[in-house]
Formats: C-alpha cells, sequence, structure tokens
C-alpha cells in the first residue's frame, strides 16, 4: 500500500468533542428549564392554598357578634353566612387579586373556600394557560368556661 492510500482509510475525529460538548449543554438546559417550571407551578399552588386557608380564616372569624355580646361564646355562636363572604372574598381581593372564588361555603360553624389560578410557567408552558383549584377550610372553635 502507497502512502497516499493510507490516508484515505483515517477517519479525522476533530470537531466531535465540540459536537458532544453542544449536546451537553442542550441537555443541561432542558433540564434547568423542567426543574424551574415545576418549581414555579409548585410555589404558585402553594401560595393559592396559602390564600384560600387564609380567606377561610378570615371567614370563620366573622361570628354573629350581636348574639356574641348577648350571651357569650357557647354552642349557640354561630357564623353570619353575609359576613363570612364579605370576610373572605375581602381578604382574597387583598392577597390573590388573580385568583377566581369557585366557591365560598359555610354552615355556621365551618368554613371552605375554593379558589382557582392560572398557573404562568416561565419555560417550557409558554403560551399555554392552565388552571390550579385549590380548597381551604377553617372551623369556628371555641371552649366554653
Amino acid at each position: 500500500m502507497r502512502r497516499g492510500q493510507q490516508a484515505l482509510h483515517c477517519v479525522d475525529d476533530r470537531g466531535s468533542v465540540l459536537i458532544i460538548g453542544i449536546g451537553l449543554v442542550v441537555v443541561c438546559l432542558l433540564g434547568f428549564a423542567i426543574v424551574a417550571d415545576a418549581s414555579s407551578a409548585y410555589l404558585q399552588r402553594r401560595a393559592l392554598m396559602s390564600s384560600a386557608d387564609g380567606a377561610a380564616l378570615a371567614g370563620a372569624q366573622a361570628i354573629d357578634l350581636d348574639s356574641y355580646y348577648v350571651r357569650g361564646a357557647g354552642t349557640g355562636t354561630r357564623l353570619e353566612p353575609g359576613a363570612v363572604i364579605s370576610a373572605a372574598r375581602a381578604h382574597i381581593r387583598a392577597v390573590a387579586p388573580d385568583a377566581t372564588i369557585e366557591r365560598i361555603m359555610t354552615d355556621g360553624v365551618h368554613v371552605r373556600v375554593q379558589l382557582s389560578a392560572p398557573v404562568r410557567i416561565p419555560f417550557l408552558g409558554a403560551g399555554r394557560t392552565e388552571r390550579v383549584r385549590v380548597q381551604g377550610s377553617a372551623r369556628l372553635d371555641f371552649r366554653p368556661t
């Protein structure tokens, strides 16, 4: 074999490290985007849950004041439905103005608040609008003396 023919059979490896490096960078960026999106969605859901819990607590503090001042705290102390709804709405407007109130329910002792809000995902969810729904609850509780 001559020298010219031997050179044609050699494979040139130059540039393959660059391709592997670019692939590694792309994979790392994709992994970062997935972790950032998942973290963002989780934190937004937790914030909405906190808002629902706070609204339920605000509603659970809206007792029938006339009954409370006449009889004191006892088993007859109930929640006033109108006051529960307005206190819960005011709390939600203050802490989560973009949340949608799905439902506010009370039976005179318990308060349940259901909220929903759009989840804004920064990287991979651009253009998609998904909503998260949560529920918070509280109970009027006291210890008669």
